[in-house]
């Protein structure tokens, strides 16, 4: 067959497809009266049923008389299903009722339900789902009942409801709950079952479990959670001291022998334990854990650390310490320990082989529901096939799911949105505005004052402009969408309108840069002033800002590579305008305590020179005389750093850094460790102090050498006196 015959038929196919495609496709169902009643349910609500249907679909279980031609080929593994579709038959034939409802779901989400295809799949992790355990504002009624949904559509059978700041989960777990919150209760179990997923309500008392009363406190409340139709229970012994790992061992058998066992259908218990990671782990603590409790109990666990993605080492190490698989607790993408940031990255780092290694696989999301659907998306599929698991194209699907008339726009938000930033976990993503980060590789400066590089400034602007247009533009769309109705995007919105107020940033960085390219004074005053104004939007910028609010969070966004540029380049911008000798309002930029430039630091009539310049290591050293060899060995380069707003310090001889311990830095310089507060007080005298990862220590005076550590009475003892030439 030729090109063009193979072209033609191809064509011809395609429109035959569209023809077939454009009438109305009705169904038939056979086997309904015995398969899965929530599988059915869900076919009946989905499409057009009819006793003649044009395409007939077979439905039922393993054993039904119905798909008894296809036993074969139905997995053995629970949950598991065979789905055939073609244009005027359909069968969906499950292990049990889950599988049945699973590939139900599967069949409902193809783009093309008259394609011919045949698939046999089930779970390589029995347990998966999430596990609703973050700090900050709970996630509402309706957030739960839309999540509940999304799990049956995406083979998730596990939620755990164990929200930090819900008062009857933790500081008043022996409470009842009030009517009006226990009938909510009782309906997301409900509907929990419909959708295949097991609802497990999870307990926080903390250390009250020594006594007679509270044990009797802890079986009273089960069989209050009971009566509201759970049947899965969890302790949550997370974020305590633990007064004893043994009495929380005899805790755990005390439920599990006088309440679990004592009822035929209620699941194994699990816990959380008080040392629920690896780089906590000391003394015997896990494995007296492991070696107490009774078999059932689940142990959950999250990593090498608190927010650690799983590898098969992790878990290898976990259950040789306790004798069990791990109930994996993956603390992604939760974010309240970095809350200003959403995550909505391709979910990377998960080891596909640790299917084998792990009893369940939940995620702990963020407290903004819909948001956290992103990830959420990612991680079914990873749980339901991790071998198979595609990340990047699996991210792209759940931007298709979720946002179908907005993928572009979504995608572009998404991506700005992927780093939590520098935190006490030490969870990073790098993966974040991979064009913004070509594009600043490509060019790394908007603005040069040399004539010979006018060229490649302009393209530069030009090439800037347009990104940050692209980034409005985005950001407008979406803000429509919210406007609209739009569920997702409205609980994010400040997360929206952050992008935007960005791109606005951005864009009045090009006019600057134009400005001073083109020597236009005025322009360039406008044009800061509009950036300063945005720049205030943004930090005024609050989500969650309501009355009542657990948390309300100042919104962040594109912090790994943008965030820093924008700040960085109108520094940069700010210190060229000033340089170029044009007159301008005293107001326009703020007050900095002490402007970028070389200084004297001295104390007590001393002054601090590099007598080793270009050595590697060692300490600034305080002298009595005047360095008239090398003068710039006594001269410091004071840097107000724009991203952290604190000072760095280097000598202008070798610029080495002066680092958090007082000595010349020998790593990579880092903003975070390696820039200070420096404040004055009202004798005209100096404090310096670490920062950032480099704690807060104040700087005094050891011998003849600066040293971290300064008694609250010898802080304020340095001059900075400018270098003039």
């Amino acid at each position: 067959m030729t090109l063009k015959s193979k072209a033609l038929v191809a064509a011809v196919a395609l429109v035959s497809s569209i023809a077939v495609n454009a009438q109305t496709v009705t169904y038939k169902l056979r086997g309904a009266d015995k398969a899965d009643a929530d599988a059915v349910a869900c076919l009946e609500q989905a499409l057009p049923i009819a006793k003649n249907g044009s395409v007939e679909i077979i439905i039922g279980e393993a054993g039904d008389k119905a798909v008894k031609q296809y036993a074969n080929l139905i997995p053995t593994t629970a949950e598991g299903f065979y789905l055939l579709t073609s244009p005027s038959k359909v069968v969906i034939a499950g292990r049990d009722g889950a599988g049945t409802f699973y590939g139900v779901q599967q069949f409902l989400q193809m783009a093309d339900k008259q394609a011919v295809t045949e698939s046999s799949e089930a779970p390589a992790i029995a347990l998966r789902g999430v596990i609703e355990g973050f700090y900050g504002n709970p996630w509402s009624f309706e957030n739960r009942m839309s999540q509940l949904k999304f799990y049956g559509e995406n083979k998730m059978n596990v939620y755990v409801y164990g929200p930090k700041d819900d008062p009857y989960h933790h500081s008043r777990w022996y409470e009842p709950y009030p009517t009006d919150k226990a009938a909510e209760l009782a309906e997301l179990v409900k509907y929990a079952a419909k959708n295949k997923v097991k609802f497990t309500w999870a307990m926080h008392p903390s250390n009250s479990i020594e006594t007679d009363e509270d044990r009797a406190k802890a079986l009273k409340k089960f069989q209050l959670m009971y009566d509201l139709g759970v049947r899965s229970f969890a302790i949550f012994f997370d974020d305590i001291s633990a007064k004893s790992v043994d009495t929380q061992v005899d805790y755990l058998n005390f439920l599990d022998r006088e309440f679990v066992k004592k009822h035929s259908d209620v699941e194994s218990l699990v816990v959380c334990p008080t040392i629920y990671n690896r780089a906590w782990n000391s003394g015997n603590y896990l494995d007296t854990m492991g070696k107490g409790l009774n078999p059932d109990i689940k142990i959950m666990w999250t990593g090498n650390s608190v927010c650690d993605m799983i590898d098969e080492a992790d878990c290898d190490w976990f259950s040789e310490q306790t004798g069990r698989l791990p109930f994996i607790w993956l603390n992604y993408p939760v974010n309240d320990y970095g809350l200003h940031n959403q995550l909505l990255g391709p979910v990377v780092g998960n080891d596909p082989k640790l299917a084998k290694k792990v009893s369940a696989f939940c995620s702990n999301p963020m407290q903004y529901a819909e948001a956290s659907k992103v990830a959420l998306y990612s991680l079914a599929d990873f749980a339901w096939d991790p071998d198979n698991f595609d990340a990047q194209a699996v991210w792209e699907r759940s931007l298709a799911s979720l946002m179908p008339d907005h993928v572009d726009a979504f995608r572009t938000f998404c991506l700005n949105n992927v780093d939590v930033g520098v935190s006490v976990h030490g969870l990073r993503f790098y993966g974040e505005t991979p064009d913004f980060k070509s594009l600043n590789e490509s060019l790394p400066t908007l603005y040069s004052n040399d004539p010979a590089d006018i060229f490649k400034t302009m393209g530069a602007i030009t090439s800037y402009e347009r990104y940050f247009q692209s980034r409005v533009d985005a950001a407008q769309e979406l803000l429509d969408a919210a406007d609209s109705g739009n569920l997702l995007l409205t609980e994010i919105r400040e997360w929206i309108s952050a992008l935007a107020i960005q791109g606005y940033q951005g864009l009045d960085l090009c006019k600057m840069a134009e400005a001073l390219t083109n020597g236009n004074t005025q322009q360039f005053i406008d044009a800061y002033r509009s950036y300063t104004d945005w720049t205030e939007k943004a930090f005024n910028n609050v989500s969650r800002d309501f009355p009542g609010s657990i948390q309300s969070v100042r919104v962040q966004t594109g912090t790994l590579y943008v965030a820093p540029w924008i700040k960085n380049t109108a520094a940069e911008l700010a210190d060229a305008f000033k340089k170029s000798g044009v007159e301008y309002p005293e107001d326009l930029f703020p007050k900095q305590l002490l402007e970028n430039g070389s200084y004297y630091i001295k104390y007590n009539g001393l002054i601090l020179g590099n007598p080793n310049a270009g050595g590697r290591g060692g300490k600034p050293v305080f002298q009595a005389e005047i360095d008239d060899i090398n003068p710039n060995r006594q001269e410091w380069v004071l840097k107000l750093d724009a991203v952290t707003g604190r000072y760095e310090i280097r000598n202008s001889k070798d610029d080495r850094y002066i680092n958090e311990l007082c000595n010349f830095g020998v790593n990579p310089y880092s903003a975070d460790w390696n820039t200070y507060i420096i404040t004055k007080n009202d004798e005209g005298k100096f404090a310096i102090q670490n920062a950032g990862s480099g704690g807060d220590a104040y700087w005094g005076v050891n011998g003849d050498v600066i040293a971290p550590g300064a008694p609250a009475n010898a802080r304020y003892v340095f001059e900075f006196i400018p270098v003039t030439k």
